[in-house]
């Protein structure tokens, strides 16, 4: 997790849940980014730092707060012009991983993939305007990861751990593909 060591303070503030108790934590404001970068519908920043630390209203307006939010708002808005610019690339995405063993990057890849898939229902409709049957395919490992559907084959992919922990691995490159569907100037 050394490319993420510049946001070591936005983990810290994040993972404390100083703001509020809807803010999300480090690994899932990555996952929530990400969904958003690759989203065909633009996020105001201001929208998009209220819906990570919380719906408005919510945070606790006083001084304390309030530099925490102004604290973290650039380095949120940072890390999501460094997964643009990974996923423009073409990269690989790096999601920042602190798992020391199976269980725990399981976990994480959970956490990632639930906020990613949060973010994606929000602008669902316009995900799927275009090619939804290719969208929703390569949304699977996501979807299966993130909890939020309950199927029988989401189910007897969870079931067996092999495959479980091969479909997370793949997450990242799935990341890509979606990006290309979206945003045609992806480095090849």
């Amino acid at each position: 997790m050394d490319e993420f060591k510049e946001y070591s303070e936005l983990e810290e503030i994040l993972d404390r849940g100083d703001l509020n108790e809807e803010c999300l934590t480090f690994i899932e404001t990555h996952g929530y980014l990400a969904a958003t970068v690759i989203s065909p519908i633009a996020t105001t920043d201001e929208q998009l730092i209220s819906e990570i630390i919380g719906e408005e209203g919510e945070v606790d307006h006083n001084e304390v707060a309030n530099k925490l939010v102004n604290q973290v708002k650039p380095q949120i808005l940072k890390l999501r012009a460094q997964i643009a610019r990974e996923l423009l690339a073409g990269e690989f995405l790096s999601i920042p991983l602190s798992a020391e063993n199976e269980d725990e990057y399981v976990s994480e890849m959970e956490a990632w993939s639930a906020a990613f898939i949060e973010k994606h229902l929000n602008d669902e409709d316009a995900w799927f305007d275009d090619g939804g049957e290719a969208i929703a395919e390569l949304l699977l490992p996501i979807v299966a990861a993130s909890g939020f559907l309950e199927d029988e084959e989401i189910e007897s992919i969870s079931d067996d751990a092999s495959l479980y922990l091969s479909m997370l691995e793949n997450i990242p490159e799935v990341v890509i593909d979606l990006y290309a569907i979206f945003h045609e100037s992806v480095k090849a």
